[in-house]
């Protein structure tokens, strides 16, 4: 139970990073029941930096620490301030809780009312003051305005239960105390969608508490668009209204009044998507997105070619004899069907040439510009090594959006085409139908769309399923290649890759031990019976690549399928690498950060990625972005801490507090955060651990995610029972249907 107390600090055991532990006298006991010393408790959690001697509201539960006894975890706190410009003594506290006493005293001597000064955000007054210039006097209104927001607004929304950290995303989103609170008073689910950090549950606990009552229409439609947008965002544009009423007496009760659940539906309009026979229900953004993208594909397909290529074969057979081979059958038909389409899909899995049909085809059309692009950064980087031409990330090759917008306004666009002829698109099974419409708008008439897919690695998380939907549709011509040409075939990285992806075992029942295979000796198996030897044995492989003379942590990747759960987990691998890798330095600035109540450390020197698309930087960052931090530093102009990071394809880039959200060690990545990307080297993890998501695909993704050697690290029966498992996942999309009603419009009489 939380209880609401007026407290003086009385001492500062630790502050580090916005945590702390402090120790507080009780002034008074605003609302609960208080338990324990009224003259000296400890309270612990996130909070500003703490002032000794200063006065603090503080929300807090009561628990008792088996190592540390009695003691309050702070949910909010923050500055006592009275708001009544007649109680000259509260404010002055006010004052003393962000400045010294001494800065304080000289504001005093000037002004007899120095808080109103500062509310006003008065430099000219404030620079008569003793000791105080422009640029100090900046600083003071900005730490002043920051104390005073955050004050109002929980004064505010006193009763809707908000946390220091929830406070903190609104002010980082919205950077207005009146927009907060209209926002949280009128409609706080909008939150969900708006503020990263701020989930379903969390927003309806907030709602709840503000007097919305459990049946109301406006909770069952925020739901309801709760729901459909996460079916979306996984890939399910549509599901059953069946589906839906499940989910919504599951989670809001089923006592809800059916005609309050059709009172919701009505009022959500236009945002909802129905079929003619109301058997299947969505969002209308899902279906519009996927006709746009219908759209775009048909205009590209049947637009006039500007491309010719009358004697390709002749280059084709000039081109065979330099590189010392010939093109296979299937290849040679890949080639012949992208040079006479506008829009081709070429898949299969590796090994089997696909982008070599690319270099057949470049070849032919030499006199023709082209470029590449993926949606990681080191899929364009491949990309580059294997044909020589530049590669570019689809946000770097449509230019980066300006402003807050995600999308909406990149340099190139429907208004404003790329000036290419040819464009091919890497690991397309990786695009979302979101960025793949903003790439195809941008793509003017008469040019190709070459689009290159495996259809062996796990799907991607996203809306739509771009991939799937376009090889399966006939009105997108698609090539299949099956054979594996004969340099894959002296890789084990491909060889054994394939036999698992077709449930094919490559260990034995009961086998354990060592084991190099291939010609390329580039896959190198770890079988154990015990799954608490991951750990130990990823360690160990990482310690030997480390000590190797031209060792560069930007090519070793260690992937494991899950974050949080084992020992061989993200969090506890990266916590463990770091600290071998990087350890802790007097020379070495960091910062301790949590992700989902798990601390870390970022360390100047760490490996990190970047796990949230930020487009508000001056350089904006994607999802998947990796890099290394170069630096740790305070910013004075924006009062904000700054860790500059070197990220692969983009270079140095500035991120300030408010977008640290993303930013994780990067040493271990789950494999399906990793897929679309490549290494030099992967240390692959495998054990029962993940047992939910063991499968071939998995297995097949995470061991080609390495470019010169794997080492596959794994409890032989994780092997075996993921080399069994097919995963299976029905997408319910748009596209297919859009592409065959664009392709073949109804005539109207």
């Amino acid at each position: 139970m939380s209880v609401k107390v007026k407290a003086e600090i009385e001492g500062i055991r630790f502050f580090k990073d916005q945590w702390g532990i402090i120790v507080c006298s009780i002034d008074k006991v605003l609302k609960g029941e208080f338990i324990g010393d009224l003259n000296a408790m400890v309270f612990k959690g996130n909070m500003p930096e703490p002032v000794l001697g200063a006065t603090y509201i503080i929300i807090a539960d009561y628990v008792e620490d088996p190592k540390w006894g009695r003691q309050y975890n702070i949910k909010s706190i923050y500055s006592d301030v009275s708001f009544d410009k007649n109680d000259k003594s509260g404010r002055q506290k006010f004052l003393l809780n962000l400045f010294t006493p001494s800065q304080v005293q000289a504001m005093y001597e000037v002004y007899d009312d120095p808080f109103s000064i500062l509310d006003a955000e008065d430099v000219e007054k404030l620079v008569q003051i003793k000791g105080c210039g422009i640029k100090t006097a900046d600083l003071w209104i900005r730490k002043f305005k920051k104390n005073i927001n955050i004050a109002r607004i929980f004064v505010e929304l006193e009763d809707y239960g908000l946390t220091n950290n929830m406070i903190k995303r609104l002010m980082d989103r919205y950077n207005s105390p009146d927009l907060i609170i209209e926002k949280v008073k009128t409609n706080p689910y909008v939150l969900v969608n708006e503020v990263d950090g701020i989930g379903w549950k969390r927003a309806d606990e907030i709602a709840l508490a503000g007097n919305i009552k459990p049946d109301s229409p406006m909770r069952i439609g925020a739901y309801i668009i709760y729901y459909l947008d996460m079916c979306g965002e996984n890939g399910n544009s549509w599901i059953t209204p069946d589906e839906l009423l499940g989910a919504i007496l599951d989670n809001l009760g089923e006592e809800i009044p059916d005609e309050n659940i059709t009172m919701a539906i009505r009022e959500l309009g236009n945002k909802l998507w129905w079929n003619e026979n109301k058997d299947k229900i969505g969002l209308s953004k899902y279906y519009k997105i996927e006709h746009r993208v219908a759209e775009e594909l048909i205009r590209i397909r049947n637009a006039e070619s500007d491309i010719h290529c009358d004697n390709w074969k002749e280059r084709i057979e000039h081109l065979e004899r330099n590189q010392g081979w010939d093109f296979t059958e299937e290849q040679m038909n890949g080639i012949e069907t992208v040079l006479n389409n506008n829009v081709t899909v070429i898949h299969g899995l590796a090994g089997t040439g696909k982008t070599s049909v690319v270099s057949g085809v470049l070849e032919a059309l030499n006199n023709y510009s082209s470029v590449m692009c993926a949606l990681s950064g080191r899929a364009a980087s491949r990309m580059s090594e294997i044909t020589g031409k530049t590669g570019y990330t689809i946000h770097r090759l449509l230019g980066y959006p300006k402003g807050d917008s995600e999308y909406q306004f990149f340099e190139f666009n429907q208004d404003n085409k790329l000036p290419y002829n040819i464009y091919i698109l890497d690991e397309i099974s990786m695009v979302d139908s979101r960025i793949f419409y903003y790439l195809l708008r941008a793509i003017p008439d008469g040019a190709k769309l070459i689009c290159l897919g495996d259809s062996g690695q796990l799907e991607a998380i996203g809306c739509g399923n771009v991939a799937y939907d376009m090889i399966h549709s006939p009105e997108i011509p698609t090539i299949e290649l099956t054979k594996i040409h004969r340099q894959a075939a002296k890789s084990a990285i491909i060889t054994q890759s394939i036999a698992v992806r077709n449930s094919k075992q490559i260990v034995g029942k009961d086998w354990v031990g060592n084991e190099t295979r291939g010609e390329l000796k580039d896959l190198e198996i770890h079988c154990y019976s015990d799954s608490s030897n991951t750990f130990y044995e990823v360690m160990e492989i990482f310690s030997k690549l480390m000590a190797q003379k031209d060792f560069d942590i930007m090519d070793c990747q260690i992937i494991v399928p899950i974050k949080t759960k084992g020992d061989a987990c993200t969090y506890k691998i990266n916590n463990t690498i770091q600290e071998l890798y990087n350890p802790a330095s007097k020379n070495k600035k960091e910062i301790t950060r949590l992700s989902n109540n798990n601390p870390f450390i970022l360390r100047e020197g760490d490996k990190v990625i970047n796990t949230i698309n930020n487009y508000r930087l001056r350089t904006p960052i994607y999802n998947g972005n990796i890099g290394t931090i170069k630096s740790i530093s305070y910013n004075e102009e924006l009062d904000s801490r700054i860790i500059t990071i070197d990220f692969i394809g983009i270079g140095n880039v500035d991120v300030p507090e408010d977008a640290w959200n993303g930013i994780e060690l990067g040493y271990a990545i789950t494999v399906h955060k990793y897929q679309g990307s490549q290494s030099k080297y992967v240390i692959f993890g495998l054990d029962f651990s993940s047992y939910a998501l063991l499968t071939r695909e998995l297995v097949y993704t995470g061991i080609t995610r390495a470019q010169k050697k794997c080492y596959l690290i794994c409890q032989t029966g994780a092997l075996r029972y993921a080399t069994a498992q097919q995963a299976v996942s029905i997408k319910q999309t748009h596209l297919q249907g859009c592409l065959y009603e664009v392709a073949h419009p109804k005539l109207i009489f």
